[in-house]
């Protein structure tokens, strides 16, 4: 889950999911359409089991001959309580929240093998699904391998200035790098706040090396981590500042509608949304690939030289 084309893609699963199980006569293959895991308990994982949540309870009263209690939708989480980077009070909150929301969380628990038709985790659990959503960290660009400088965990190692270590002129910055954080004694997190301040740090910093000025070192603190839950619910730090409830999930919509660029997108954002409070969620498949004909046959006088 890390697109738009991503998004969209799930969500023509759990529709079609729904629509074959809405004409299956046999019970015994419901389960794996009906049954779906997210592995990874973070940002992405939570917010991607709390959407498909909402979406699934909502769109199956649609569905005549499915109910809502054969759902079973999994979070499989390696840590103790879930949003790990929101602190453990708020982390158990949203996780309290999605249980009451019906989502079954294993916590200290692994995907240690997967197939076509199941998804075995490490508490011995075997869940029978054609639906893995895999949320639990990426991999660096497997280009980062074949440079021959300092690596940790395959991100480059920069120094405080987001210069390469032993490659003095060579700068590196955002999810490719790891960068020290002077406060904590580890790395800065590989967030877009984050990456774009260190951007901006190592255009400066190339510029001051080039004048013979000495470069700035990297210093920024988290302003804050929102996350929706489902239900029109959120968990948010502000500046250190916990939020829970609604006014967190209003926060969350209200600051990536501030980012978004140009004032029409703003409100034909803002639109959208108020129309999904007022109206059901749609259920229309979206397609995201084209078919592709073959060419033409080329007519035999075309093809045949004179």
């Amino acid at each position: 889950m890390k697109s738009l084309s991503d998004a969209i893609f799930l969500r023509n699963r759990l529709i079609a999911n729904l629509e074959e199980a809405d004409f299956e006569c046999a019970a015994s293959f419901h389960a794996p359409l009906l049954n779906f895991v997210v592995a990874g308990g973070g940002f992405a994982g939570v917010e991607t089991i709390a959407a498909m949540n909402d979406f699934l309870r909502e769109a199956v009263r649609y569905f005549p001959h499915i109910r809502e209690e054969m759902l079973r939708i999994i979070l499989v989480h390696s840590g103790k309580v879930i949003l790990p980077e929101l602190g453990e009070e708020l982390g158990a909150y949203a996780q309290r929240k999605l249980i009451e929301n019906k989502v079954e969380i294993h916590s200290n628990c692994k995907v240690t093998a997967m197939t076509d038709h199941d998804v075995t985790l490490s508490d011995g659990t075997t869940v029978i699904t054609n639906t893995l959503v895999w949320t639990a960290g990426t991999s660096p660009h497997t280009l980062l391998d074949t440079l021959p400088c300092p690596k940790s965990k395959g991100r480059i190692l920069v120094n405080e200035c987001l210069e390469v270590l032993e490659w003095p002129g060579v700068w590196a910055f955002g999810d490719c790098a790891l960068v020290p954080d002077p406060h904590t004694g580890t790395f800065h997190p590989p967030t877009a706040q984050h990456a774009l301040r260190e951007g901006k740090l190592a255009a400066q910093n190339i510029l001051a090396t080039i004048r013979g000025e000495q470069p700035k070192p990297f210093r920024y603190s988290t302003i804050g981590l929102l996350a929706p839950i489902g239900k029109r619910t959120g968990v948010a730090n502000i500046l250190g500042v916990n939020f829970s409830g609604f006014i967190a999930w209003w926060l969350w919509r209200t600051i990536y509608l501030m980012k978004l660029p140009r004032f029409e997108k703003k409100v034909l954002v803002a639109l959208d949304w108020t129309l999904d409070v007022l109206f059901s969620k749609d259920l229309v498949h979206f397609r995201t690939t084209r078919l592709r004909t073959p060419p033409p046959a080329q007519k035999e006088s075309e093809s045949t030289p004179a």
